[in-house]
């Protein structure tokens, strides 16, 4: 929803949220999607899609280094990573950071949310674009899950809220067949919404995880251009415990790497997995036992 020279988010029901825009870079509308490129004052560079904020150029680092160097520093030995979604290419661009990785695949169904962050937010991407070990597939992330032989040591879920294209991304299916895409030891990170607003989303994304991964955490990232609290990223693994390892070995392991942070920091990593009390007890009824079905039993190793 737009009014001169503003752009309006309808976060949540009877909450909007406006922004202003300096300049218009880019805007298409069509009967289903609408997208709009603009310069803000103070987020810098921003992107919507159908009403919603996805990327603003100011903060963009605070998401990518939390979904990246959380799940990778934490694994301590991944060099394959698989992206579902992510179109801005950031994510991937931070995950390459790592001298230890491989191979990143990145699954997006949208080719013109790439175009969009390859022409207008290069700053942000363009060294993943231009890695050797970096693979873009245009197409159905939920399908290339189901579909492939290839086995990661991360799958990261860089997903728009759930709607439309994202929707299958929050199944039980979806989790089921991504966990089947993980080497042992491997873990699941999904965005899962901003527990205060979004709740039942919240809710049933740990509960799906938690009925096919044994072990489902959370933890929280407070993004500034997100309006409604901390964002919450869920942690899923068959071994892994978000609670591993401890902070020497993070500390060991991010200055082994060599990687200059914007926000992460191993003490950050550790307290970010610390939830308010409310929080706490949503994950906890979210993730209460499940009895494990036989095609669970059968595959787990």
């Amino acid at each position: 929803m737009s009014t001169e020279g503003c752009f309006t988010e309808n976060v949540a029901p009877g909450v909007r949220i406006a922004f202003e825009a300096e300049r218009l870079r880019y805007q298409v509308k069509s009967s289903a999607h609408e997208k709009l490129v603009f310069d803000n004052v103070r987020f810098g560079r921003m992107l919507m899609i159908d009403g919603a904020v996805q990327l603003s150029s100011s903060d963009a680092f605070v998401y990518h280094e939390m979904m990246s160097h959380v799940p990778l520093l934490a694994h301590g030995r991944a060099e394959r990573v698989l992206i579902v979604g992510g179109g801005d290419g950031g994510l991937a661009a931070e995950v390459l950071k790592h001298r230890c990785i491989r191979k990143v695949v990145q699954i997006e169904i949208d080719p013109q949310v790439v175009k969009l962050a390859r022409d207008y937010f290069a700053d942000i991407n363009a060294t993943a674009f231009n890695d050797r070990r970096f693979r873009l597939i245009i197409g159905d992330g939920a399908e290339f899950v189901a579909s492939t032989d290839e086995r990661f040591d991360l799958v990261l879920v860089d997903s728009t809220d759930p709607g439309g294209v994202s929707e299958p991304l929050f199944t039980e299916t979806f989790y089921r067949n991504a966990r089947g895409c993980l080497k042992p030891g491997g873990v699941l990170i999904a965005q899962i919404g901003v527990p205060f607003l979004q709740a039942p989303v919240f809710q049933t994304a740990l509960e799906r995880l938690a009925s096919v991964f044994p072990l489902v955490s959370c933890y929280l990232v407070p993004i500034p251009c997100i309006f409604g609290g901390p964002l919450a990223f869920a942690w899923a693994s068959n071994i892994m415990s978000s609670d591993s390892p401890g902070l020497d070995a993070l500390t060991a392991r991010h200055t082994a790497s060599g990687i200059a942070t914007r926000y992460y920091t191993p003490e950050l990593h550790k307290a970010s997995f610390a939830l308010p009390a409310c929080i706490k007890a949503m994950v906890k009824a979210a993730t209460k036992p499940h009895e494990i079905c036989p095609e669970r039993r059968q595959s787990t190793g």
